[in-house]
């Protein structure tokens, strides 16, 4: 059967002061991969045009409510400006399902805005633009086992224990 992720399954993370720190009151993180394509034809396909991909690029959107930076740990609307003002390439990752897929990569900060509504709470918009090629890992950790072995997993997929 089939295991959806939801949406608060997925965390973005920035390194902060060599820290990583969760976006505080993350509401969506949108990674999007574009590539240039160059138009070109080949013998095999019969003067048909083909495309190949040139130059890769990503970019993700962040939006997140915006939380008092009392702490080291927090990161919120007023240290991501101040990353981006000061033109930082910033290290970054996205775990979803708590570990199970990771991106990560380094990006400049393009873009930020806040939302300052009545009767609401302030919220904020990021656009990180992709510096180089994003990487992606995971934090599983995976058994080994003979033909007698089953691993038992919980729905996380974390490994309880053996039975024979």
């Amino acid at each position: 059967m089939e295991r959806y992720i939801k949406g608060e399954e997925s965390i973005f993370y920035i390194k902060y002061n060599g820290v990583w720190c969760p976006i505080a009151c993350e509401k969506s993180s949108t990674m999007s991969e574009d590539a240039d394509m160059i138009t070109t034809t080949t013998r095999e396909n019969g003067g048909w045009e083909s495309q190949k991909p040139t130059l890769q690029r990503y970019s993700i959107s962040l939006s997140g409510q915006a939380v008092k930076e009392d702490k080291p740990g927090i990161l919120s609307y007023w240290r991501i400006r101040q990353l981006k003002r000061n033109r930082t390439l910033i290290e970054w990752q996205r775990k979803n399902l708590y570990g199970y897929y990771i991106d990560s990569g380094r990006a400049y900060i393009s873009s930020i805005s806040d939302g300052n509504e009545v009767d609401s709470y302030m919220t904020f918009t990021a656009t990180l633009v992709g510096y180089g090629k994003p990487e992606e890992s995971d934090e599983r950790v995976y058994v080994l086992a003979n033909e007698r072995d089953k691993v038992v997993v919980n729905e996380v997929e974390n490994a309880l224990g053996a039975k024979k």
